[in-house]
């Protein structure tokens, strides 16, 4: 997630309580010259900021209301009083006649404490914040002032206390860490959306990664010392990723790349920086999932910036050449697993939950994530199908040279792949942009008929209203081996032949899943997360013990993202249960409701599944030894929603597993 959407995430951007000043066009180019006193211990913050502006007209300023202002001018003129609107100071600044400009602020103030919160509570926005362990001052959020919506560039020099180290995203000139202090200047040349700022008693390890046609860039980690031993381990992660980015898309735009280590549960990406909480950095797998994604934003989102007008294209496209590319680098299996997760997860979204690719800005629950990152992602996969991978990846590379430090939206991207390929691109688009849900996709009916060199195959495929256009792939399964076709579907209803030289024995849709498409009931396996994105699903608790229905209410509170009510009694509707081993096994015998299956009888101190009523309905069902057992659920089983079944002993999830998945198909009589 990079800054900008966090700020978005949060309604923190600078001018989002201020009215648009028309006048802003006016101005061409900005420039920061800051500099940074952070004390944590005492939370104190002391700025001195002289910002160069080129252009004319009025322009609107505005900084955080926390801090007290020392001196504001323009042009040497004192700068009036500034407007206060909610979180913000605000002044108008009368420019007039183009040209190059001076402002000059001096202010200060106390900083809030560092939050405990839980990753839910990182995308909802955190204020610029200092303690001794750990110091954020997240961009957008009002601790530098911002000039409108420009984008501007910077110099910063930060001193902090003996002890502390700290960074800014940019180019490091100096550096001095002596007994009196830390002082160190940043220079950040491209245009930038915003600055994040990090301190704590980092320890520094660098490495220089040399390139044969640029400037080497520099590795470095700034980890709190519990974690300091793995820096080596994230530092040569930092050189594949580099590497092999630079050579799909174009050179890395930067001279260095930091890893910084958070003491929230944080995995943000900014520009030269991915800030990582240090409970995420010590998870084995970040290295070769997570970093990889952060490190990309560095050309999507953080080196072409997101037109949030048009939608957030940006989380999609990194999704698809990070987290799908590993699986398509490990294995054709391993990708259609992600596939499979990604339809199966938006088959868990209830009708009208979602929303169109184009209203997406940011995650801020599941349903986000799964339109903005994973359907999206599924989109740039269908484009690559349709353009073949020579003609998109062109086009990403065009895309990098052409927009480079430019925003970028929605649009940009269909003329630059329109170019490459010779396609017209528009239909494509305008349905995966602009309409939410998906195709649901059937084969009507079909026959096979004997042909002079085979057989043929007569079929009719049928869709949603109002239709897709849509390149279906089927196979048919014949003694000699898989015949693959891949079908234009552009009406609701469509007949289509093939032939084969053997007979087949069934037609298979779209058996490797490479269209976006609301799953038939067969092809979708039961997952935690049908209940808990479900608006309608009741928590019942058949149990009168108080101290578990209170771990019960905490725990359906969490997996449910709203406050339950809960029951103790059977209803028609999607059903979380949650009861100990034995109120559960009558409860679901009681009410004539699926058996614990055989994976759920394993050891352990939980075990929870999904299942479907006979009424069609979700179910999830958590069942434990007792309360103790319970509550250790609270932080580890939100983030469980794609499996059918789990054992968790305590905290820890021993064995977990999904239910299998068979493709849509139509038997051929022999």
């Amino acid at each position: 997630m990079t800054a900008r959407l966090r700020a978005a995430a949060a309604g923190l951007m600078a001018l989002a309580a201020a009215p648009a000043v028309a006048q802003d066009a006016g101005v061409e180019h900005v420039h920061h010259a800051l500099h940074v006193t952070l004390d944590p211990a005492t939370r104190q913050l002391r700025v001195a900021d002289e910002i160069t502006l080129r252009g004319g007209g009025t322009a609107a300023m505005t900084l955080g209301a926390q801090f007290e202002v020392r001196e504001a001018t323009l042009n040497g003129q004192r700068l009036p009083v500034p407007l206060r609107m909610q979180a913000q100071q605000r002044w108008s600044l009368e420019l007039g006649a183009h040209g190059e400009h001076r402002v000059v602020l001096r202010y200060g103030g106390a900083l809030a404490p560092l939050v405990e919160t839980d990753h839910r509570g990182t995308l909802e926005g955190l204020p610029p914040m200092a303690s001794a362990r750990g110091s954020y001052l997240p961009a957008g959020t009002g601790w530098y002032a911002q000039i409108g919506d420009h984008l501007f560039d910077y110099r910063l020099l930060l001193e902090l206390p003996a002890g502390q180290r700290g960074l800014v995203p940019g180019r490091l000139s100096d550096e001095r860490d002596t007994g009196q202090g830390y002082r160190a200047a940043f220079h950040f040349t491209h245009p930038v959306e915003g600055i994040d700022l990090f301190a704590a008693p980092y320890v520094v390890r660098e490495r220089m990664l040399n390139r044969a046609d640029a400037a080497p860039i520099r590795l470095r980690t700034w980890f709190h010392p519990q974690v300091e031993a793995l820096s080596e381990g994230y530092l040569d992660a930092l050189e594949r990723y580099l590497t092999m980015y630079g050579e799909w898309l174009g050179a890395y735009p930067f001279t260095e790349f930091s890893v910084v280590s958070s003491p929230l549960p944080t995995g943000f990406g900014m520009p030269t920086v991915t800030y990582l909480g240090v409970e995420v950095l010590r998870l084995p797998f970040i290295k070769s999932t997570s970093l990889g994604h952060e490190v990309l934003h560095n050309w999507w989102g953080n080196g072409v910036y997101v037109d949030y007008a048009s939608g957030n294209w940006a989380e999609g496209l990194t999704t698809f050449m990070a987290d799908y590319a590993y699986k398509e680098r490990e294995s054709a299996e391993a990708a259609r697993g992600m596939r499979l997760e990604w339809l199966r997860d938006f088959a868990a979204v209830p009708p009208g939950q979602d929303e169109p690719l184009h209203q997406f800005t940011a995650r801020t629950h599941a349903a986000s994530q799964i339109v903005g990152y994973h359907k999206a992602a599924f989109v740039f996969l269908m484009l690559r199908d349709r353009l073949g991978t020579q003609d998109f990846d062109a086009g990403l590379r065009r895309l990098w040279r052409k927009q480079a430090f430019k925003r970028a939206g929605w649009s940009d991207l269909q003329r630059t792949f329109e170019q490459m390929s010779g396609q017209t691109l528009g239909r494509f688009f305008e349905q995966w942009l602009g309409r939410s849900g998906a195709p649901e996709i059937r084969i009507e009916q079909a026959r096979v008929l004997p042909d002079a060199d085979g057989y043929k195959v007569q079929l009719v495929l049928s869709q949603s209203k109002p239709a897709y256009l849509l390149r279906v792939p089927v196979l048919l399964e014949t003694a000699a081996g898989a015949d693959v076709h891949s079908l234009e579907l552009s009406e609701a209803r469509q007949a289509f032949e093939l032939r084969t030289r053997t007979r087949p024995s069934a037609l298979l849709l779209d058996p490797e899943l490479r269209v976006f498409r609301r799953l038939d009931p067969s092809e979708l396996p039961p997952i935690l997360r049908q209940v808990m994105l479900d608006p309608d699903a009741v928590t019942v608790v058949p149990s009168q013990d108080p101290a578990l229905r209170a771990a019960a209410q905490s725990l359906a509170a969490r997996l449910l993202d709203r406050t339950p009510r809960l029951l103790s009694y059977m209803v028609d509707a999607p059903l979380l249960l949650i009861a100990t081993r034995q109120e559960v096994d009558a409860f679901l015998e009681r009410n004539r409701l699926p058996q614990r299956p055989p994976e759920a009888t394993a050891n352990g101190s939980a075990q929870v599944w999904a299942a479907r009523q006979p009424n069609g309905k979700a179910l999830a069902v958590v069942s434990v030894d007792d309360t103790r057992a319970l509550a250790a659920l609270q932080r580890p089983l939100p983030h469980y929603g794609r499996q059918s079944w789990l054992v968790f002993q305590g905290a820890q999830a021993i064995e977990r597993g999904v239910w299998p998945s068979q493709p849509v198909a139509w038997r051929f009589q022999p």
